[in-house]
């Protein structure tokens, strides 16, 4: 006499599969999700850029016209440029403005010179943890070039 077996249904996923599809998906998301907050962040930077190119041909044009640079927040309303907002912000969501004298390394002496300093807003969105909070971008116009001050991971990530 044959003995019929008694038997569940093959259909389905073993406990196994389920386990190395949670760990497949659980790698890929530790990758993905700091690249996601360092692109995140390099899009603010652009931001902050765009910014700063735009201020630096004000200045120059107003350097042509007057002599010499806007030194304070208070001076940008002389720039023929429009801001979609007023200090310190200039209608920037994630950053703060701070116009200054800046720093006579790389000028020759006597030649006129400013700074740009934006400070990131955490108030808006929080920073990644991998980047320092409130980290500032320099525009120093003798020096030529945007750095990063206090921000290791900034410096690497977005200098260019």
């Amino acid at each position: 006499m044959m003995s019929k077996r008694l038997g569940r249904k093959t259909a389905g996923f073993t406990l196994i599969e389920l386990l190395v599809v949670v760990l497949i998906i659980g790698i890929l998301a530790s990758i993905a999700i700091p690249q996601y907050f360092k692109v995140v962040e390099r899009a603010r930077i652009a931001e902050a850029e765009a910014f700063i190119s735009q201020m630096k041909q004000a200045q120059e044009r107003y350097l042509a016209r007057q002599g010499n640079y806007i030194l304070a927040n208070g001076g940008v309303g002389s720039l023929d440029v429009t801001f979609a907002g007023s200090s310190p912000s200039f209608g920037m969501k994630f950053f703060s403005v701070a116009i200054g004298a800046g720093s006579a390394t790389g000028c020759n002496a006597g030649d006129p010179r400013y700074n740009i300093q934006l400070t990131r807003v955490t108030t808006n969105a929080g920073v990644a943890p991998r980047y320092t909070a409130n980290y500032t971008l320099l525009f120093e116009r003798c020096a030529g070039n945007i750095t990063y001050p206090g921000c290791a991971n900034c410096q690497v990530d977005f200098a260019q």
